[in-house]
């Protein structure tokens, strides 16, 4: 959900090196995306059986155990101690005192610098008998991210790659703010990747937003866009964009952003099934869903390749 708040490298010769501006560009390992496991994660988890993945429900127990269950399969390995990580909750709901994120990642060559992409598997649950099941939002990013997560445990990245399933998204990007480091503490993330609500290309768009707040990731964006299988837009990251449609604090990124942390978000626009019980798989065109995913797959390539070379952020 959108919350409405305000390598390889080409070898070396025995001469001199060539300057920057003449050297051969490094290949891009993009992650080939296996479109039928994609629909198979993302149906499964937007079925009426996960009764709409609300936090701390029986469906978002079974929503967990298929993730804990896709991450083990692809070797994924844990992200500490444990691919679970629980966070308390605090409120006048006193059916929900905890959050469980899942979390787990694949270790590049270059340990110090961590890229996270992430989205969020809770979502409305049940309400006056019906079961809202979230397929754009946000079943369609966390199987993504498990399908980016599976490529890149067999193909390892040139930095590590953290990939987080966040809980507690739609009740104020809880899990979110639990994993993401406070504004000044030390933390080897460089880069958020979010990903929410990706499915419903319904005008074959999709948003990436960031570039105007992190502006070293527009040229990453804007060479993905002239060979996307979709319209990749930039935008939606500014006040300039109008009311409701800054949606820097909108998902799971706005804890990131509150971090100093550069981020990049990729959704699509709201649509008549927002947040209402009619979010549901049959709606959705596969073949545009996953190019969306591939469009995804083609900038975090593009991002872990370029890491070393982007300009240090300037922190909003």
């Amino acid at each position: 959900m959108r919350i409405r708040l305000p390598i390889l490298l080409v070898g070396g010769l025995a001469a001199a090196p060539l300057p920057l501006a003449a050297q051969a560009p490094r290949p891009i390992a993009v992650p080939v995306v296996d479109s039928a496991a994609l629909w198979r994660t993302f149906t499964a988890l937007a079925a009426d059986s996960m009764e709409g993945r609300r936090t701390a429900s029986g469906g978002s127990a079974r929503a967990r155990a298929l993730l804990l269950r896709h991450l083990r399969t692809a070797g994924v390995a844990p992200y500490g101690a444990s691919y679970e990580h629980r966070f308390p909750i605090s409120g006048r709901d006193t059916s929900i005192r905890e959050g469980i994120n899942v979390i787990g990642v694949v270790r590049g060559a270059d340990t110090s610098r961590v890229v996270v992409v992430s989205a969020h598997y809770d979502h409305e649950g049940v309400r006056n008998g019906a079961i809202y099941n979230g397929a754009d939002d946000n079943a369609s990013g966390t199987a993504a991210v498990l399908a980016l997560a599976a490529w890149y445990a067999k193909h390892p990245p040139r930095h590590t790659v953290v990939f987080a399933v966040f809980d507690g998204e739609e009740r104020g990007l809880l899990g979110a703010r639990a994993f993401a480091p406070k504004r000044g503490e030390r933390t080897a993330i460089v880069a958020n990747v979010n990903l929410d609500m990706v499915a419903r290309l319904d005008k074959n768009e999709l948003y990436a937003a960031g570039a105007t707040p992190w502006p070293q990731f527009r040229p990453l964006l804007e060479a993905t866009a002239r060979t996307a299988p979709v319209k990749l837009l930039l935008g939606h990251d500014s006040d300039a964009d109008g009311p409701g449609n800054n949606w820097t604090r909108q998902s799971d990124q706005g804890a990131f952003h509150a971090a100093g942390i550069p981020w990049v978000y990729f959704g699509v626009e709201d649509h008549p099934d927002y947040h209402r019980p009619t979010d549901d798989a049959d709606k959705v065109n596969p073949g545009r869903y996953v190019n969306a995913v591939r469009t995804i797959a083609d900038f975090i390539a593009r991002l872990d390749q370029s890491l070393d070379d982007l300009p240090p952020p300037s922190r909003p």
